[in-house]
């Protein structure tokens, strides 16, 4: 029999050998080098989060700040961009060279909340001549040199671990949305670019200026533009850990910078996953000559929330009179136009500079997305397969939102994701560039579905059983309605569905049970008025479901508590990797309600030739006569829905859109100094006519 001493020894030496194990199968697994496994990559490092230190961190976090090539401050000197880096420390190490993954969204660094005190400053001139932001700068003269490991090193955590002044708002608030990629190998890249908060320069929202500045971190990354580690000593750095290989990835604004550089052609940007992002401006805040957005002149209220850099003080109370005479200028410029597509708006137009494109992209967008509208994907998509590129596009039931943590079929959206950057910026040949070219979830179950394009299907006329007489419709007192909508005091279908005769007229289209309508609807109509001499009077058109008997049915509804998004419940985790808290698999949740709105559209009363599906260079502005009618063809938004058995489609015809242009009002903070035009027109009821792409 052995002794108690002999038997704790044995399991003494039992322990030490487990643990050493253990260590060896830890050491092992994770020996530094990227790992590809079924075409995907896999947990190569164990995490650490932002506030560990370099020193004992395998996760490293620096900043450097790269030149561009214009002074759009007037200071005498290029430009520089603050640029946040996350990497594994065996790449710094140099034991594999890391892709980035590169988000730019300018809200990241801090937004400026008090926006007043740059848009309705007293100060400041009404003029600024745009051309002297096109200055180059005095460029730097590298007075040294610096490895990443010693960048590391000297690296301060309050670049990237800080409170925005006013608001007190956590800076880098997106650079934990990407771990799970971190994790497996990819660097991660945030900035927000020229004028936003770190950054020098003048926050120049949608136009080249700003791409610029975007796309010189990519030609940084790529090996081909300077960088140095901070904004005083011109110590040079280089991505000496990088591939060269770079994705663009991004939401919303973030999502709109994406489509801007990928139309520069730049070296080194091989793929991009832009989400709910804007291919045109002009189709953001207008639709065929009328402005629908409470922004008509919106890029330059986007500029003013992000311009961080453009105050004079720590706190962001003095604001740099010259900017603000640059933001005057845009928005004049902008409502110049009065609603129709000129130069300005070509200007920020990205689907038209498709020639240069040179990178694939995967396009992420939501059917329920009323913010950016899906008519913005569908115009870059076109504009991807014009230039030849590789370009997929997944529409999903949720809001203006991104999908990681949802289920693409059988797939987690985030492994999808995986395939593609491995595909694209690893080179693995992993079957990813074969997912269909259009993958759409069903308003129904939630299941995907792949179609071969939006404009695949001949569209077929449909007309309602309303077939005489005129309908004299009234634009109706928007005091009450943009109150109760600022308020959340009700959804926008509820509201459209609650107009009464005198607002809107409702027609009845005759469709096939069950019918799936997939693509671009129109809806013509002859319109007639008298107040031609009125300006800015808005048509909208809006296809609901309804139940036939008028009861309640499910469908996934934005919820005005839930952010504009659809809400969601949980179903499963998903491991991120070792050191990091799982990830959470969401499914959407169907709400109740009496009415659906699914496609959309707009026309000026005043401009019944406005096309918004062709948009040229418009010079004839209000052709329409008074007392006459004229015909109109209005372009909805894409979008797949299918009515179920007992349900049946309606077309809402009515004036403004309150749900849509008004609601942003007082949420944003600035007057509009925008007229309410009390104004009414006629619908020939015989002319009613949609047209409807059936699958």
């Amino acid at each position: 029999m052995r002794s108690r001493k002999t038997s704790k020894t044995i399991i003494t030496v039992l322990i030490l050998f487990l643990l050493s194990a253990c260590a060896g199968s830890d050491s092992k697994k994770y020996d530094g080098k990227l790992k590809i496994e079924d075409g995907m990559a896999m947990p190569m490092t164990l995490y650490s989060d932002p506030s560990a230190d370099n020193a004992n961190s395998n996760i490293l976090r620096y900043c450097v700040y790269v030149e561009t090539d214009h002074d759009t401050d007037g200071d005498g000197k290029a430009d520089l961009v603050k640029v946040l880096i996350q990497l594994p420390k065996s790449a710094a190490e140099g034991k594999y060279k890391a892709a980035a993954i590169y988000d730019p969204t300018p809200y990241t660094t801090g937004t400026v909340q008090n926006m007043v005190t740059l848009l309705e400053s007293p100060f400041g001139e009404d003029t600024f001549d745009k051309t002297k932001l096109y200055n180059p700068g005095e460029k730097r003269e590298s007075l040294g040199s610096s490895d990443t490991m010693t960048a590391v090193k000297n690296a301060d955590q309050s670049e990237w671990i800080y409170s925005v002044p006013a608001s007190n708002n956590p800076g880098y608030y997106t650079m934990n949305l990407y771990d799970y990629y971190l994790i497996r190998g990819f660097a991660i890249v945030l900035a927000g670019g020229i004028g936003t908060y770190g950054s020098e320069g003048y926050e120049l929202c949608g136009t080249d200026l700003e791409r610029d500045s975007h796309k010189a971190v990519v030609e940084w990354l790529a090996g081909n533009r300077k960088a140095f580690t901070d904004k005083e000593n011109n110590i040079e750095i280089t991505a000496d850990w990088c591939n060269g290989n770079v994705a663009m990835i991004g939401g919303s604004y973030g999502g709109t910078l994406p489509y801007e550089v990928a139309t520069t052609g730049v070296e080194g940007l091989k793929t991009i996953i832009p989400i709910a992002g804007i291919a045109n401006w002009y189709g953001y805040t207008n639709s065929q000559g009328v402005a629908i957005n409470a922004y008509p002149h919106y890029s330059e209220t986007l500029s003013a929330m992000n311009a961080a850099s453009s105050f004079k003080d720590d706190a962001w109370l003095i604001p740099n009179l010259d900017y603000i005479a640059w933001l005057r200028q845009q928005k004049a410029d902008e409502e110049k136009a009065n609603g129709n597509y000129d130069e300005t708006w070509a200007a920020l137009d990205y689907s038209r500079d498709y020639e240069k494109i040179k990178c694939s992209a995967l396009i992420i967008h939501g059917l329920n997305d009323f913010n950016v509208m899906t008519t913005q994907s569908n115009l870059m998509y076109q504009a991807f397969k014009k230039a030849n590129q590789d370009v997929k596009v997944i529409l999903h039931q949720d809001g203006h939102n991104h999908i990681f943590g949802k289920m693409f079929g059988d797939t987690l959206f985030d492994e999808l994701l995986n395939k593609w950057l491995c595909h694209y910026l690893y080179d693995v040949d992993n079957g990813i560039e074969e997912l269909p070219e259009i993958n759409v979830q069903s308003n129904i179950d939630a299941a995907y579905s792949n179609r071969d394009a939006w404009e695949d299907l001949k569209l077929a006329s449909y007309k309602p059983e309303r077939q005489s007489g005129e309908h004299l419709i009234h634009s109706r007192n928007l005091d009450a309605a943009a109150s109760a909508l600022i308020n959340d005091a009700f959804d926008s279908d509820q509201y459209y569905h609650d107009l009464n005769e005198e607002e809107a007229a409702v027609y009845e289209i005759p469709l096939p049970e069950n019918a799936l309508i997939s693509g671009i609807p129109e809806v013509h109509v002859r319109l007639s008025t008298e107040d031609t001499d009125k300006d800015n009077l808005m048509v909208t058109a809006v296809l609901m479901d309804e139940m036939a008997d008028g009861s309640a049915f499910e469908a996934y509804m934005i919820n005005t508590n839930n952010g504009y998004r659809i809400p969601v419940k949980t179903t499963d985790t998903y491991e991120y990797g070792e050191g990091h808290d799982p990830g959470k698999i969401k499914e959407y949740v169907r709400s109740y309600t009496f009415c659906k709105a699914f496609a959309f559209g707009w026309v000026d009363l005043l401009d019944p030739e406005a096309d918004e599906k062709n948009p040229v260079l418009d010079t004839k502005w209000h052709t329409a006569e008074k007392g006459k009618y004229s015909d109109y063809k209005i372009i909805l938004t894409p979008s797949e829905y299918k009515l179920e058995k007992g349900h049946v489609l309606k077309l809402y015809l009515f004036a403004q859109d309150p749900p849509r242009s008004r609601k942003d009002d007082a949420n944003m903070g600035v007057s509009l100094n925008k007229k309410d035009e009390v104004y009414s027109f006629k619908i020939d009821n015989a002319s009613v006519e949609v047209l409807l792409p059936i699958r």
